[in-house]
């Protein structure tokens, strides 16, 4: 009975981490864990295969965990414990001149020239921030949940943002004026992306449905229906003529935006698609299965397969390199033409889970809530490599408060205590 008791604190501790990673420390209730629980499971921490069995790979770690009398190590295996502690190592590494922010990054745009760039974030608002210097120029509040996506729209009138939130509402802001002008409530479940195609915004939600709205005059004009999963990420065709959605259901859809036929099912990954990019032609893939494709859309079949060691959460192209975000909080360079690892950027010490390259830098956005910038010719390309191999070896410790990395998350002697209390009630569960 005892050791069921530990086992139940400590699904309940897996959940509170699951909250805490993605709302940026936000006070959840037993109802927000109870969800986030079943999240953790419909989200593919899993991988499955098409018949919806563990991979051979996860049966192997399964088979590998700890048997421990530690709670801490209870569902992890020696991989797991080692992650963890290189986490901690990492925590005050400054390489990539980290912004820091105050909770998650969920997504990231560039904007003016290199100059700013407005971020999502978990603690509910949306900020546009200088990437010289960190400052915060502009707070976009008004979400009562935390902030997934962006995109950006340009007419006479100036410049205008869309967020999309957990709290299943589109918000539309002046970014003059940091005024919400609209509030868009179609979605039944979180909204996970965004893109805008000339005068249309697609949303993207856990719901299972494509929403396409008329950003003149704000109405939702059409319904997209077809994932059996949530929509992870967007991409367009050069030509604007066809959209792609990436989803949690295995699958890549194009689909034709005049008509809003869906066009093609194209499949190749055995579990969620996280991130979509259309590129000369090609289509490129990120996935929970631990692999980036890249597709010949003539024939709708990947021929390219980029393996990982984690999740891959996103990806880039520029020049003849593909970077690419894991959950393993490396990001990783590809040359294209051999489909041979390059090298690896270390930096994060959580899961990498945005990217863009602008000029010659690549900006990197984490769970470990900073912002880094790479510049990405050849040789600093090498350099950063060997910036954290010394860092490794002079055995560069957390500084300034203590913390616990638990899960990934990095919890102060506070937050344990708040999850202590939180662990010792049964009466929300």
């Amino acid at each position: 009975m005892e050791l069921l008791a530990k086992q139940k604190k400590e699904r309940c501790r897996r959940s509170y981490c699951v909250i805490h990673t993605i709302s940026g420390g936000a006070k959840c209730s037993g109802r927000d864990i109870l969800r986030a629980r079943k999240k953790e499971i419909q989200d593919n921490i899993l991988p499955v295969t098409t018949r919806g069995q563990p991979t051979e790979g996860h049966r192997n770690t399964l088979a590998m965990a700890n048997i421990s009398s530690d709670p801490d190590h209870f569902f992890q295996s020696d991989a797991d414990v080692e992650r963890q502690k290189a986490r901690a190592a990492k925590y005050n590494y400054d390489i990539g001149d980290p912004i820091k922010i105050g909770t998650k990054v969920l997504a990231l745009k560039i904007v003016d020239d290199g100059a700013n760039a407005y971020i999502a974030e978990a603690g509910f608002v949306a900020r546009k921030i200088n990437l010289k210097t960190g400052k915060s120029i502009k707070v976009f509040k008004g979400h009562t949940g935390p902030v997934t996506s962006l995109a950006l729209y340009y007419d006479a009138d100036g410049e205008w943002l869309f967020t999309g939130s957990w709290d299943k509402t589109i918000k539309k802001w002046n970014t003059k004026t940091q005024e919400c002008v609209a509030t868009y409530t179609a979605h039944s479940d979180f909204v996970k992306s965004l893109i805008v195609v000339r005068r249309t915004l697609y949303s993207g939600s856990s719901d299972r449905t494509i929403r396409q709205w008329d950003l003149v005059t704000g109405a939702c004009v059409r319904t997209l229906q077809g994932h059996s999963r949530g929509i992870e990420d967007f991409a367009v065709s050069e030509d604007g003529a066809y959209l792609y959605s990436a989803s949690s259901d295995r699958s890549v859809r194009k689909w034709e935006i005049a008509s809003g036929r869906c066009e093609a099912v194209l499949e190749g990954h055995e579990t969620s698609v996280y991130a979509v990019r259309v590129l000369e032609g090609e289509m490129w893939t990120a996935s929970a299965d631990k692999f980036a494709k890249r597709w010949n859309l003539d024939i709708g079949q990947p021929d390219t397969s980029f393996e990982h060691p984690d999740y891959v959460r996103c990806l880039v192209i520029a020049g003849p390199y593909l970077f690419t975000g894991a959950r393993d909080e490396i990001v990783r360079v590809w040359e294209i033409g051999s489909g041979k690892l390059v090298t690896t950027i270390e930096g994060h010490f959580d899961e990498v889970i945005c990217m863009e390259v602008h000029g010659n830098t690549l900006y990197t956005g984490s769970l470990d809530c900073s912002i880094r910038k790479w510049p990405i010719t050849t040789k600093e390309l090498f350099a950063f490599k060997a910036e954290v191999e010394k860092k490794a070896k002079e055995g560069v410790e957390p500084q300034g408060e203590e913390r616990k990395i638990k899960d990934g998350v990095a919890m102060t002697e506070e937050e344990e205590r708040e999850l202590a209390e939180l662990m010792g009630s049964d009466d929300e569960l």
